[in-house]
Protein backbone atom coordinates (compact mmCIF):
# COMPACT_ATOMS: atom_id res chain seq x y z
CA UNK A 1 0.00 0.00 0.00
CA UNK A 2 1.04 3.55 -0.64
CA UNK A 3 0.82 6.24 1.99
CA UNK A 4 -1.27 9.34 1.34
CA UNK A 5 1.93 11.36 1.11
CA UNK A 6 3.25 9.05 -1.62
CA UNK A 7 -0.02 9.20 -3.56
CA UNK A 8 0.05 12.99 -3.30
CA UNK A 9 3.65 13.04 -4.59
CA UNK A 10 2.64 11.15 -7.77
CA UNK A 11 -0.46 13.31 -8.24
CA UNK A 12 1.33 16.62 -7.73
CA UNK A 13 4.61 15.90 -9.54
CA UNK A 14 3.51 13.51 -12.27
CA UNK A 15 -0.25 13.91 -12.64
CA UNK A 16 -0.75 10.21 -11.93
CA UNK A 17 -3.95 9.11 -10.15
CA UNK A 18 -4.41 6.58 -7.38
CA UNK A 19 -6.30 4.28 -9.78
CA UNK A 20 -3.33 4.19 -12.15
CA UNK A 21 -0.91 3.44 -9.32
CA UNK A 22 -3.12 0.52 -8.25
CA UNK A 23 -3.37 -0.82 -11.83
CA UNK A 24 0.43 -0.95 -12.04
CA UNK A 25 0.85 -2.45 -8.56
CA UNK A 26 2.94 0.41 -7.18
CA UNK A 27 3.55 -0.06 -3.47
CA UNK A 28 5.46 1.49 -0.61
CA UNK A 29 8.78 0.19 0.63
CA UNK A 30 9.35 -0.36 4.33
CA UNK A 31 11.07 3.00 4.24
CA UNK A 32 8.23 5.35 3.29
CA UNK A 33 10.57 7.64 1.35
CA UNK A 34 10.92 4.86 -1.26
CA UNK A 35 8.31 3.39 -3.62
CA UNK A 36 8.48 0.05 -5.48
CA UNK A 37 7.81 -0.48 -9.19
CA UNK A 38 7.20 -4.15 -10.03
CA UNK A 39 8.95 -5.30 -13.23
CA UNK A 40 8.57 -8.75 -14.82
CA UNK A 41 11.95 -9.94 -13.47
CA UNK A 42 12.22 -8.03 -10.21
CA UNK A 43 11.51 -4.80 -8.39
CA UNK A 44 12.91 -1.34 -8.91
CA UNK A 45 12.80 1.17 -6.09
CA UNK A 46 12.67 4.95 -6.39
CA UNK A 47 13.49 7.47 -3.68
CA UNK A 48 10.94 10.29 -3.51
CA UNK A 49 12.11 11.96 -0.32
CA UNK A 50 13.90 15.32 -0.10
CA UNK A 51 16.98 15.83 -2.25
CA UNK A 52 18.02 14.26 -5.55
CA UNK A 53 16.12 11.31 -6.98
CA UNK A 54 17.69 7.85 -6.67
CA UNK A 55 16.94 4.38 -8.00
CA UNK A 56 17.94 0.90 -6.90
CA UNK A 57 17.36 -2.68 -8.05
CA UNK A 58 18.98 -6.10 -7.68
CA UNK A 59 22.44 -5.87 -9.21
CA UNK A 60 22.97 -7.88 -12.39
CA UNK A 61 19.25 -8.57 -12.99
CA UNK A 62 17.72 -7.35 -16.26
CA UNK A 63 14.32 -6.18 -15.11
CA UNK A 64 12.52 -6.37 -18.46
CA UNK A 65 9.86 -3.87 -19.51
CA UNK A 66 7.57 -2.10 -17.07
CA UNK A 67 3.86 -2.21 -17.99
CA UNK A 68 0.34 -2.27 -16.64
CA UNK A 69 -2.72 -4.12 -17.97
CA UNK A 70 -2.45 -4.65 -21.73
CA UNK A 71 -5.10 -4.55 -24.44
CA UNK A 72 -5.41 -6.77 -27.49
CA UNK A 73 -4.21 -4.22 -30.02
CA UNK A 74 -1.95 -4.56 -33.04
CA UNK A 75 0.32 -1.66 -32.02
CA UNK A 76 2.18 -0.71 -28.85
CA UNK A 77 4.24 2.12 -27.36
CA UNK A 78 7.71 2.06 -25.85
CA UNK A 79 8.70 4.93 -23.54
CA UNK A 80 11.47 5.85 -21.13
CA UNK A 81 10.80 5.47 -17.42
CA UNK A 82 8.05 4.27 -15.15
CA UNK A 83 6.14 7.51 -14.67
CA UNK A 84 5.95 8.14 -18.42
CA UNK A 85 4.61 4.60 -18.86
CA UNK A 86 1.89 5.14 -16.28
CA UNK A 87 0.93 8.60 -17.51
CA UNK A 88 0.55 7.48 -21.15
CA UNK A 89 -1.48 4.45 -20.03
CA UNK A 90 -3.64 6.75 -17.89
CA UNK A 91 -4.36 8.98 -20.90
CA UNK A 92 -5.86 5.98 -22.70
CA UNK A 93 -2.90 4.39 -24.50
CA UNK A 94 -3.07 0.97 -22.86
CA UNK A 95 -0.40 -1.02 -24.70
CA UNK A 96 2.48 0.91 -23.20
CA UNK A 97 5.85 -0.54 -22.16
CA UNK A 98 8.57 1.30 -20.30
CA UNK A 99 12.31 0.70 -20.18
CA UNK A 100 14.41 2.09 -17.32
CA UNK A 101 16.61 4.01 -19.78
CA UNK A 102 16.98 4.54 -23.51
CA UNK A 103 19.84 2.03 -23.71
CA UNK A 104 18.19 -0.81 -21.79
CA UNK A 105 16.09 -2.60 -24.41
CA UNK A 106 17.24 -6.21 -24.21
CA UNK A 107 16.90 -8.94 -26.82
CA UNK A 108 14.14 -10.64 -24.80
CA UNK A 109 12.26 -7.32 -24.65
CA UNK A 110 12.63 -6.92 -28.41
CA UNK A 111 11.17 -10.40 -28.92
CA UNK A 112 8.03 -9.31 -27.03
CA UNK A 113 7.70 -6.11 -29.08
CA UNK A 114 8.15 -7.86 -32.42
CA UNK A 115 4.70 -9.45 -32.10
CA UNK A 116 3.17 -6.02 -32.71
CA UNK A 117 2.77 -4.53 -36.18
CA UNK A 118 4.09 -1.13 -35.12
CA UNK A 119 6.10 -0.05 -32.09
CA UNK A 120 5.88 3.69 -31.45
CA UNK A 121 8.99 4.80 -29.56
CA UNK A 122 8.89 7.96 -27.41
CA UNK A 123 12.27 9.00 -26.00
CA UNK A 124 12.94 11.99 -23.79
CA UNK A 125 13.87 15.39 -25.20
CA UNK A 126 16.99 16.95 -23.75
CA UNK A 127 18.43 20.40 -24.39
CA UNK A 128 21.95 19.19 -23.60
CA UNK A 129 23.65 18.38 -26.91
CA UNK A 130 25.68 15.43 -25.58
CA UNK A 131 22.67 13.83 -23.90
CA UNK A 132 20.48 14.36 -26.97
CA UNK A 133 23.11 12.76 -29.18
CA UNK A 134 23.25 9.72 -26.87
CA UNK A 135 19.46 9.39 -27.03
CA UNK A 136 19.63 9.55 -30.84
CA UNK A 137 22.22 6.78 -30.75
CA UNK A 138 19.94 4.73 -28.48
CA UNK A 139 17.10 5.18 -30.99
CA UNK A 140 19.38 3.80 -33.70
CA UNK A 141 20.01 0.74 -31.50
CA UNK A 142 16.29 0.24 -30.83
CA UNK A 143 15.47 0.54 -34.53
CA UNK A 144 18.26 -1.94 -35.27
CA UNK A 145 16.55 -4.50 -32.99
CA UNK A 146 13.00 -3.88 -34.23
CA UNK A 147 13.56 -2.94 -37.86
CA UNK A 148 10.84 -1.04 -39.71
CA UNK A 149 8.29 -1.86 -37.01
CA UNK A 150 9.83 0.93 -34.92
CA UNK A 151 8.50 4.44 -35.51
CA UNK A 152 9.86 7.31 -33.45
CA UNK A 153 7.50 9.91 -32.04
CA UNK A 154 9.32 13.20 -31.48
CA UNK A 155 7.79 15.32 -28.75
CA UNK A 156 7.55 19.13 -29.12
CA UNK A 157 10.71 21.01 -28.15
CA UNK A 158 9.04 22.68 -25.17
CA UNK A 159 8.49 19.41 -23.26
CA UNK A 160 11.02 16.91 -21.95
CA UNK A 161 8.93 13.78 -21.60
CA UNK A 162 5.43 12.25 -21.67
CA UNK A 163 4.48 13.65 -18.28
CA UNK A 164 5.31 17.21 -19.33
CA UNK A 165 3.58 16.67 -22.68
CA UNK A 166 0.20 15.86 -21.11
CA UNK A 167 0.55 18.77 -18.73
CA UNK A 168 0.34 21.04 -21.81
CA UNK A 169 -1.21 19.04 -24.66
CA UNK A 170 -4.17 16.72 -25.23
CA UNK A 171 -4.48 13.11 -26.33
CA UNK A 172 -5.71 14.33 -29.72
CA UNK A 173 -2.42 16.19 -30.23
CA UNK A 174 -0.52 13.06 -29.26
CA UNK A 175 -2.52 11.04 -31.80
CA UNK A 176 -1.68 13.60 -34.48
CA UNK A 177 2.07 13.31 -33.99
CA UNK A 178 1.67 9.53 -33.67
CA UNK A 179 -0.02 9.38 -37.07
CA UNK A 180 2.70 11.58 -38.56
CA UNK A 181 5.35 9.19 -37.20
CA UNK A 182 3.45 6.20 -38.56
CA UNK A 183 3.27 7.63 -42.07
CA UNK A 184 6.95 8.58 -42.05
CA UNK A 185 8.55 12.01 -42.13
CA UNK A 186 10.76 13.90 -44.54
CA UNK A 187 13.53 15.84 -42.85
CA UNK A 188 15.25 17.35 -45.87
CA UNK A 189 14.25 19.61 -48.75
CA UNK A 190 14.38 17.99 -52.17
CA UNK A 191 15.24 19.86 -55.36
CA UNK A 192 12.43 20.86 -57.68
CA UNK A 193 13.82 19.10 -60.74
CA UNK A 194 11.10 20.53 -63.00
CA UNK A 195 12.50 24.05 -62.55
CA UNK A 196 14.80 25.47 -65.26
CA UNK A 197 18.45 24.69 -64.48
CA UNK A 198 20.38 27.70 -63.13
CA UNK A 199 23.19 29.18 -65.19
CA UNK A 200 26.75 28.39 -64.15
CA UNK A 201 28.32 31.39 -62.41
CA UNK A 202 31.78 31.30 -63.92
CA UNK A 203 34.35 33.54 -62.31
CA UNK A 204 36.91 32.48 -64.91
CA UNK A 205 34.98 31.29 -67.94
CA UNK A 206 34.89 27.49 -68.07
CA UNK A 207 37.51 27.07 -65.34
CA UNK A 208 36.62 28.50 -61.92
CA UNK A 209 33.04 29.05 -60.70
CA UNK A 210 31.71 31.14 -57.84
CA UNK A 211 30.85 29.08 -54.79
CA UNK A 212 33.30 26.31 -55.79
CA UNK A 213 36.43 25.01 -54.12
CA UNK A 214 39.36 24.67 -56.52
CA UNK A 215 42.52 22.73 -55.72
CA UNK A 216 45.68 24.02 -57.39
CA UNK A 217 48.55 21.53 -57.02
CA UNK A 218 52.14 21.46 -58.21
CA UNK A 219 55.67 20.78 -57.11
CA UNK A 220 57.57 23.52 -55.22
CA UNK A 221 58.64 26.55 -57.32
CA UNK A 222 56.67 25.46 -60.38
CA UNK A 223 54.62 28.67 -60.37
CA UNK A 224 51.51 28.02 -58.22
CA UNK A 225 51.79 31.34 -56.42
CA UNK A 226 52.33 33.18 -59.71
CA UNK A 227 49.07 31.65 -60.95
CA UNK A 228 47.02 32.56 -57.87
CA UNK A 229 48.58 36.03 -57.52
CA UNK A 230 47.99 36.87 -61.18
CA UNK A 231 44.35 35.79 -60.87
CA UNK A 232 44.00 37.91 -57.73
CA UNK A 233 45.40 40.92 -59.58
CA UNK A 234 43.06 40.36 -62.54
CA UNK A 235 40.11 40.16 -60.12
CA UNK A 236 41.10 43.27 -58.19
CA UNK A 237 41.94 45.36 -61.27
CA UNK A 238 38.80 44.37 -63.14
CA UNK A 239 40.64 42.85 -66.13
CA UNK A 240 38.53 41.44 -68.95
CA UNK A 241 40.69 38.33 -69.34
CA UNK A 242 43.08 36.18 -67.36
CA UNK A 243 45.71 34.31 -69.43
CA UNK A 244 43.32 33.15 -72.19
CA UNK A 245 39.98 33.04 -70.34
CA UNK A 246 37.27 35.67 -70.01
CA UNK A 247 36.67 37.09 -66.53
CA UNK A 248 32.95 37.26 -65.72
CA UNK A 249 33.15 38.70 -62.19
CA UNK A 250 35.46 41.13 -60.45
CA UNK A 251 35.82 42.47 -56.95
CA UNK A 252 37.49 41.81 -53.65
CA UNK A 253 40.09 39.11 -53.01
CA UNK A 254 40.92 37.68 -49.58
CA UNK A 255 44.40 36.20 -49.85
CA UNK A 256 45.79 34.04 -47.01
CA UNK A 257 49.52 33.47 -47.42
CA UNK A 258 51.35 31.30 -44.92
CA UNK A 259 54.02 30.33 -47.48
CA UNK A 260 55.80 33.16 -49.33
CA UNK A 261 58.38 35.60 -47.96
CA UNK A 262 57.14 39.10 -47.21
CA UNK A 263 59.31 40.90 -49.77
CA UNK A 264 58.46 38.41 -52.54
CA UNK A 265 54.75 39.17 -52.11
CA UNK A 266 55.26 42.92 -52.63
CA UNK A 267 57.53 42.51 -55.62
CA UNK A 268 55.32 39.99 -57.40
CA UNK A 269 52.11 41.99 -56.94
CA UNK A 270 53.79 45.07 -58.40
CA UNK A 271 55.36 43.05 -61.23
CA UNK A 272 51.92 41.69 -62.07
CA UNK A 273 50.52 45.21 -62.24
CA UNK A 274 48.27 45.49 -59.20
CA UNK A 275 46.52 48.89 -59.31
CA UNK A 276 43.45 48.57 -57.10
CA UNK A 277 45.08 47.88 -53.73
CA UNK A 278 41.80 48.30 -51.86
CA UNK A 279 40.40 45.20 -53.54
CA UNK A 280 42.92 42.80 -51.98
CA UNK A 281 43.02 42.01 -48.28
CA UNK A 282 46.32 40.18 -47.89
CA UNK A 283 46.82 38.18 -44.68
CA UNK A 284 50.52 37.36 -44.57
CA UNK A 285 51.64 34.77 -42.02
CA UNK A 286 48.90 35.62 -39.54
CA UNK A 287 48.76 32.09 -38.13
CA UNK A 288 45.42 31.21 -39.75
CA UNK A 289 44.56 27.58 -38.99
CA UNK A 290 41.43 26.11 -40.52
CA UNK A 291 41.14 23.44 -37.83
CA UNK A 292 41.61 25.84 -34.90
CA UNK A 293 39.41 28.87 -34.26
CA UNK A 294 38.02 28.59 -37.80
CA UNK A 295 35.07 30.76 -36.70
CA UNK A 296 37.40 33.77 -36.43
CA UNK A 297 38.58 33.41 -40.02
CA UNK A 298 35.03 32.72 -41.26
CA UNK A 299 33.83 35.92 -39.56
CA UNK A 300 36.65 37.85 -41.26
CA UNK A 301 35.72 36.45 -44.66
CA UNK A 302 32.00 37.17 -44.23
CA UNK A 303 32.80 40.72 -43.10
CA UNK A 304 35.08 41.40 -46.10
CA UNK A 305 32.69 39.79 -48.65
CA UNK A 306 35.28 38.72 -51.25
CA UNK A 307 34.56 37.25 -54.68
CA UNK A 308 37.74 35.15 -54.47
CA UNK A 309 39.54 33.55 -51.51
CA UNK A 310 43.05 32.10 -51.92
CA UNK A 311 44.55 29.74 -49.32
CA UNK A 312 48.32 29.38 -49.77
CA UNK A 313 49.10 26.66 -48.93
CA UNK A 314 47.01 23.83 -47.49
CA UNK A 315 49.91 22.29 -45.57
CA UNK A 316 50.52 25.52 -43.63
CA UNK A 317 46.86 26.08 -42.76
CA UNK A 318 46.06 23.10 -40.55
CA UNK A 319 47.64 20.76 -38.00
CA UNK A 320 46.05 17.48 -39.13
CA UNK A 321 47.54 14.37 -40.74
CA UNK A 322 47.25 14.90 -44.51
CA UNK A 323 47.45 11.15 -45.10
CA UNK A 324 44.33 10.51 -42.99
CA UNK A 325 41.15 10.33 -45.07
CA UNK A 326 39.02 11.07 -42.01
CA UNK A 327 41.07 14.10 -40.98
CA UNK A 328 41.06 15.57 -44.49
CA UNK A 329 37.34 14.92 -45.01
CA UNK A 330 36.66 16.69 -41.71
CA UNK A 331 38.91 19.63 -42.65
CA UNK A 332 37.03 20.18 -45.90
CA UNK A 333 33.55 19.43 -44.54
CA UNK A 334 33.89 21.53 -41.38
CA UNK A 335 36.05 24.40 -42.66
CA UNK A 336 36.93 24.84 -46.33
CA UNK A 337 33.54 23.88 -47.78
CA UNK A 338 31.80 25.91 -45.06
CA UNK A 339 33.92 28.91 -46.10
CA UNK A 340 32.79 28.44 -49.71
CA UNK A 341 29.12 27.99 -48.83
CA UNK A 342 28.91 30.85 -46.33
CA UNK A 343 30.70 33.45 -48.46
CA UNK A 344 29.63 32.36 -51.96
CA UNK A 345 33.18 33.12 -53.08
CA UNK A 346 35.38 30.98 -55.28
CA UNK A 347 37.97 29.39 -52.99
CA UNK A 348 41.34 28.31 -54.37
CA UNK A 349 43.49 26.02 -52.21
CA UNK A 350 47.17 25.70 -53.14
CA UNK A 351 48.77 22.36 -52.38
CA UNK A 352 51.91 20.39 -53.16
CA UNK A 353 52.43 17.24 -55.21
CA UNK A 354 54.31 14.18 -54.01
CA UNK A 355 57.31 12.48 -55.64
CA UNK A 356 55.19 10.11 -57.74
CA UNK A 357 56.08 9.64 -61.41
CA UNK A 358 52.41 9.00 -62.21
CA UNK A 359 50.70 10.97 -64.96
CA UNK A 360 47.56 11.18 -62.80
CA UNK A 361 47.09 14.47 -60.99
CA UNK A 362 45.02 12.67 -58.35
CA UNK A 363 47.87 10.27 -57.64
CA UNK A 364 50.42 13.08 -57.60
CA UNK A 365 48.45 15.17 -55.10
CA UNK A 366 50.19 14.86 -51.75
CA UNK A 367 48.31 13.21 -48.90
CA UNK A 368 44.97 11.43 -48.77
CA UNK A 369 42.93 10.94 -51.95
CA UNK A 370 40.08 12.63 -50.05
CA UNK A 371 41.79 15.98 -50.77
CA UNK A 372 41.20 15.61 -54.50
CA UNK A 373 37.77 14.08 -53.97
CA UNK A 374 36.53 16.95 -51.78
CA UNK A 375 36.94 19.78 -54.30
CA UNK A 376 34.84 20.92 -57.25
CA UNK A 377 37.72 21.75 -59.56
CA UNK A 378 41.29 20.49 -59.82
CA UNK A 379 44.23 22.20 -61.56
CA UNK A 380 47.81 20.96 -61.69
CA UNK A 381 50.80 23.09 -62.70
CA UNK A 382 53.31 20.75 -64.39
CA UNK A 383 56.80 22.07 -65.06
CA UNK A 384 57.86 21.95 -68.72
CA UNK A 385 60.89 24.28 -68.69
CA UNK A 386 62.14 27.13 -66.47
CA UNK A 387 59.29 29.67 -66.24
CA UNK A 388 57.01 27.44 -68.31
CA UNK A 389 54.39 24.93 -67.23
CA UNK A 390 51.28 23.15 -68.37
CA UNK A 391 48.11 23.89 -66.43
CA UNK A 392 46.21 20.59 -66.38
CA UNK A 393 42.47 20.91 -65.76
CA UNK A 394 42.18 17.45 -64.18
CA UNK A 395 38.80 17.79 -62.42
CA UNK A 396 35.60 19.72 -63.04
CA UNK A 397 32.06 19.12 -61.88
CA UNK A 398 30.66 21.37 -64.64
CA UNK A 399 32.54 20.52 -67.81
CA UNK A 400 34.76 17.84 -69.24
CA UNK A 401 38.21 17.89 -67.67
CA UNK A 402 41.52 17.01 -69.28
CA UNK A 403 42.45 20.22 -71.09
CA UNK A 404 46.07 21.33 -70.80
CA UNK A 405 46.94 25.02 -71.22
CA UNK A 406 50.64 25.78 -71.77
CA UNK A 407 51.66 28.92 -69.90
CA UNK A 408 54.81 31.01 -69.75
CA UNK A 409 55.76 33.49 -67.02
CA UNK A 410 57.07 36.25 -69.28
CA UNK A 411 58.85 39.51 -68.59
CA UNK A 412 57.16 42.46 -70.33
CA UNK A 413 57.81 46.18 -70.63
CA UNK A 414 55.45 46.84 -67.75
CA UNK A 415 56.31 43.91 -65.49
CA UNK A 416 55.48 40.21 -65.53
CA UNK A 417 52.58 38.47 -67.24
CA UNK A 418 51.30 34.91 -67.51
CA UNK A 419 50.61 34.24 -71.16
CA UNK A 420 49.41 31.25 -73.13
CA UNK A 421 52.04 29.58 -75.28
CA UNK A 422 50.98 27.03 -77.88
CA UNK A 423 54.41 25.40 -77.88
CA UNK A 424 54.90 22.30 -75.73
CA UNK A 425 58.31 22.37 -74.12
Amino acid sequence: MLTEAQKNWFAYNKGITEETLEAFGIRSDDDYEWVVFPFPNGDKKRYIGPGDRRFTSVKGVRLGMFHGPLDEWKNCFLVEGETDTMRLWQEGVKNTYGIPGAYLLGDADADILRKYETVYVVLDNDADYNTASKIDKAWTTIRGKLGTKAKRITLPDDVKDIVEFFDSYTLDTFKTIMNEAGSGTYSYDALNLSAPPPEYEWLVDGVIARGDTTLLVGEPNVGKSWISLSLAVAMANGDDTWIKWNMNHHGRVLYVDEENPHDVVYHRLRQLGLKNYDNIRYLHRQGVRLDRRFDRFLDEAITYQPQLIVLDSLTRLHTQDENSAGAMAKLFNDSINVLTNETGAAVIVLHHTNKSDSNSSYTKTRGSSDIGAAVDCGLEARAEAPGRFGLVHFKSRRRQAGEVTHIEIRDTETGVALVQNSQVF
